[in-house]
């Protein structure tokens, strides 16, 4: 009996005449793969070290441009990045200008820019600049009630700031350094930091009535010593061309400072004082008259039309 095998039969329509059979890779072949995937990418490596080693920092121009009146010196620049410096090559442009700014309290932005072609590495600074100083009175705890309710009562532990328009910490300084510049006092168990944001609500405080002074009564602020901003509803400030402090309140700041400027404006200290004469004189005939203290200590300013005198009496 024979068996005879079925043929095939062909399937209707087109051949794919481009498939071919799937190769068998032997070891040589894969031998071979690894080879040439090796000979790359040492190929790349030495070409990527090449390539940076045509940016060595050596054989680089570096510009560092400074706006305006600068505090710091392109030597500060170089000697902040130091070792740092070789590495700006590898890293990103934002992570050396946040290098900058962590390590320059003076620096409010950096911007870096790398030219490999030209070899060239800009970097740009632009610097806070000093708009007050802090003394920080050290508390242990919460502000003792000699403190509320007098602001001469201090502890004895202080320490003094120089800070920008925002309440950045630029440095630490001594009580005689930049007195041209006004005094904001705060207290609390937590001493600012060089280079970071005061977060305190009192100096923040100061800062406001400082700046509303500034838009408002430009003429007060060579003469505004001192911020006391403490108590909000007693907020004291001392000005040079007046023997006595100023009150006024936090939510009559405006009003405030306009009636001391108009009081000042108008002589008002003279006034009183020529009043105060003129009243001696009278007792001295027998008349009644309203008496003045015998020394002006005060002068309240938290209404908003009026103010009030403050003295010691007999």
């Amino acid at each position: 009996m024979k068996f005879f095998k079925a043929k095939k039969r062909r399937r209707e329509g087109p051949e794919h005449r481009i498939f071919k059979p799937k190769r068998i890779r032997t070891p040589r072949y894969r031998a071979r793969r690894i080879v040439i995937y090796g000979t790359v990418v040492v190929t790349l490596l030495f070409l990527t070290k090449l390539f940076v080693g045509l940016f060595d920092i050596g054989n680089v121009h570096v510009i560092i441009n400074l706006t305006g009146k600068s505090h710091y010196t392109e030597g500060h620049i170089y000697d902040v990045l130091g070792d740092n410096l070789q590495n700006i090559i590898t890293d990103s442009e934002s992570k050396t200008a946040t290098y900058l700014k962590d390590n320059l309290s003076y620096v409010m932005d950096a911007y870096v820019t790398k030219d490999y072609v030209k070899r060239q590495l800009s970097i740009e600074i632009t610097e806070r600049k000093p708009f007050a100083r802090v003394k920080q009175i050290q508390s242990s705890g919460e502000k003792s009630k000699e403190v509320q309710k007098n602001s001469k009562g201090m502890p004895k532990t202080d320490s003094f700031y120089l800070i920008d328009e925002a309440g950045y910490v630029l440095e630490s300084i001594q009580l005689k350094d930049f007195t041209h510049m006004t005094l904001i006092l705060d207290e609390g168990t937590l001493m600012p930091e060089v280079g970071k944001q005061i977060k305190s609500g009192t100096t923040h405080r100061g800062i406001q009535i400082l700046k509303l002074v500034i838009n408002r009564k430009p003429e007060l602020r060579k003469n505004l010593r001192s911020i006391d901003a403490r108590i909000s509803d007693k907020i004291i400030i001392e000005l040079a061309n007046l023997p006595m402090p100023v009150w006024i309140a936090s939510d009559m700041l405006e009003s405030g400072i306009d009636n001391v400027a108009q009081f000042i404006k108008q002589q008002g200290l003279l006034i009183l004082q020529q009043k105060k004469h003129n009243v001696t004189n009278k007792n001295r005939t027998g008349k009644k008259v309203n008496p003045l203290p015998d020394k002006f200590t005060y002068l309240d300013s938290r209404y908003e039309d009026t103010l009030f005198i403050g003295g010691d009496s007999r």
